[in-house]
Formats: structure tokens, C-alpha cells, sequence
């Protein structure tokens, strides 16, 4: 749900890099000053990351140009129905030293990060699940991530 600071279970795709600087990755998506992440659920932009320009300051978005943690990070393609208010734009970003728990998205330290940039591929998929579930999906995870 948005603003619960919770991102739901389940499997999702790892979509495209995001980040303040230039980059050379295939699919790679510029933060520029003005872009926002819109989790207004009465804006038909709702889950996407577009310009104020474009929606408006009177939308409700997160001003990600703002946000020091989105200096880089992967998109998680993650469809939700806007009515439903169940979560929008979830990401894998930095983590910064000091900072513990994000809003629903997935926060790695910047060495783990930049691993995983060079990791993902085209249908890569990212796995959240509570703790305890992990015993059930034992045989389908990486071994580093076994209970």
C-alpha cells in the first residue's frame, strides 16, 4: 500500500538503470532536475517517472532529481492497479551510509549495487520475501541468499 513503507512480496522484473549521471547502459534513464516519480492515483501517470512539466505540480510525486539515495539504482517493473493504492515506483537504489529502511523499495550499499548493475540482464528478476518464506523457495535461490 502506498506510504506504508513496505514493498509487497513477490517476484518482480529488474527493469532499467536510472541514475544522476550520463551513463552508457543500454536503457539507461537520466534523472534530469524536474523529473518525478507520480504516485497520485487520480493521475493517469501514476507509477511512472516523467516530468513536472508534464503532470504538473499539483500531481503528488516524488521529486527524484532531489533524492541523493536515486544517484543511481534499477527500476522494478512492478504493475499495480492505481485504484488499488497497493504501490508505485519501487526501485533498487543506494543506500546511504547511516541510513537504515526505505519507503518500500530495496536500499544496497553502492559496491553491492554497482554488482548488481553489471549483474542484471535482460529478464533478470528480483525476489522479496519475508524471512520466513525463504525456507520454501530454498532450491530456486542463489546459495548466498539461503537461510
Amino acid at each position: 500500500m502506498d506510504g506504508d513503507k513496505r514493498a509487497l512480496a513477490g517476484f518482480y522484473k529488474i527493469g532499467r538503470s536510472f541514475g544522476f549521471a550520463a551513463s552508457r547502459r543500454p536503457g539507461y534513464m537520466r534523472i534530469a532536475e524536474g523529473m518525478t516519480c507520480v504516485d497520485d492515483p487520480a493521475s493517469p501517470a501514476y507509477n511512472t517517472i516523467t516530468a513536472r512539466a508534464k503532470v504538473g505540480w499539483q500531481v503528488h510525486g516524488e521529486n527524484i532529481w532531489r533524492v541523493p539515495e536515486y544517484r543511481r539504482g534499477l527500476l522494478v517493473d512492478y504493475r499495480v492497479n492505481r485504484w488499488a493504492r497497493a504501490g508505485s515506483c519501487i526501485f533498487i537504489h543506494l543506500r546511504l551510509p547511516g541510513k537504515t529502511g526505505t519507503s518500500g523499495c530495496v536500499a544496497l550499499a553502492a559496491p553491492d549495487l554497482d554488482a548488481l548493475h553489471d549483474y542484471v540482464q535482460a529478464g533478470a528478476v528480483l525476489a522479496l520475501l519475508p524471512r520466513q518464506a525463504l525456507n520454501r523457495f530454498k532450491g530456486c535461490l542463489p546459495e548466498a541468499a539461503r537461510p
